[in-house]
């Protein structure tokens, strides 16, 4: 029997989801923090339980590679973050991968898929990153248990602790996506940034785009919370539309009313009705995404990525989603009147 792993490096913690086969193993959760300051907890874990092949840890996301074969720029693509002692964790996760000799793939972000058309493509990075893409790859795999890949369509609605995003899913396909930074305010991050706000902020850091959300918004008056359980219901039905503008921005590439919901915040009995009463009142059908029902949705969607790459019996929904064919960087698609502007070489 083969031991398949799924890594989610969420914002609040790492999730590392285990099949062996096709079935549910164990699950670890180690929270972000403590990675950040001992990645060597990272090796601890996976070395308990024995792994064979893992796919994760990609960021905005590669066309599958493994790890030993990563290069200098492929890091950065993973990161694009222009300081490289922010990205250090990455970069220690990535040292201890080659010192242990892991089987390690990375995973493709949703831009990097050529099931998805150019022109959705055009001056967008950030259509869905690596794990986002494996929630979608969970979403697939449980529509398939009742419908043939053909017949599945569907949007993944994910709020998460950081960021909302949502993909679009056509014939068992992933044809668009509105990803974190691209997307509608969410409980940390203001999602999308003004153009005209942009330009006034000029050069500001990376870690301002893990803010400016309703978690800021409700600090600006004083209340102070942090997390999903602690926001007033009021503020819950003002996060609900949030997402749910993305829900519809997505409906167009998919015509799809089957929505599945997926992220940390969805844990909230109140935020998972708030949300699915005002979805449905549109007309869409909402139900959560379980998967295996073990751990984070993209862990789980990581293990069967890397179960897929492996030959093993998700191979078929690997291949049905084209993921293997992903190609290219997710600056490939930047028009040269904006790509001038870049601050890299």
């Amino acid at each position: 029997m083969a031991r398949y792993a799924g890594i989610d490096p969420g914002t609040s913690s790492f999730e590392i989801f285990i099949l062996e086969d096709d079935e549910p193993l164990v699950r670890r959760e180690i929270s972000t923090a403590e990675v950040r300051d001992n990645p060597d907890l990272f090796s601890e874990v996976l070395n308990e339980v024995e792994v064979d092949v893992i796919a994760g840890l990609s960021g905005y996301g590669i066309p599958v590679k493994r790890f030993s074969e990563l290069k200098e720029e492929e890091i950065f693509l993973m990161t694009l973050n222009l300081d490289k002692e922010s990205a250090m964790g990455l970069r220690q996760l990535l040292r201890i991968s080659l010192e242990k000799n892991y089987t390690i793939y990375t995973v493709p972000g949703v831009i990097h898929l050529p099931t998805v058309p150019e022109h959705r493509k055009f001056n967008r990075i950030d259509m869905g990153t690596a794990d986002k893409l494996c929630s979608a790859i969970l979403g697939i795999y449980q529509l398939s248990e009742e419908k043939t890949f053909d017949e599945i369509d569907f949007i993944l609605a994910e709020s998460g602790s950081g960021f909302n995003s949502c993909i679009s899913v056509k014939g068992g396909k992933i044809v668009d996506g509105v990803g974190g930074t691209c997307s509608f305010p969410a409980f940390s991050s203001m999602g999308f940034i003004d153009g005209e706000l942009a330009y006034l902020l000029g050069d500001f850091p990376k870690k301002m785009l893990f803010s400016g959300g309703y978690k800021s918004f409700l600090a600006s008056k004083g209340f102070f919370v942090d997390s999903i359980d602690e926001v007033p219901e009021e503020v819950m039905v003002w996060m609900a539309e949030s997402l749910l503008k993305s829900v519809m921005a997505a409906k167009t590439s998919s015509s799809s009313d089957k929505v599945l919901m997926s992220g940390r915040n969805f844990s909230s009995r109140e935020f998972n009705r708030i949300f699915r009463e005002m979805a449905e009142s549109y007309g869409f059908d909402c139900e959560m995404l379980r998967g295996f029902g073990c751990a984070k949705q993209s862990a789980e969607g990581a293990a069967i990525i890397a179960n897929g790459i492996s030959g093993g019996s998700f191979s078929r929904i690997i291949e049905h989603a084209e993921v293997m064919k992903a190609s290219g960087s997710v600056l490939d698609y930047l028009t040269p009147d904006i790509r001038k502007y870049l601050r890299i070489s």
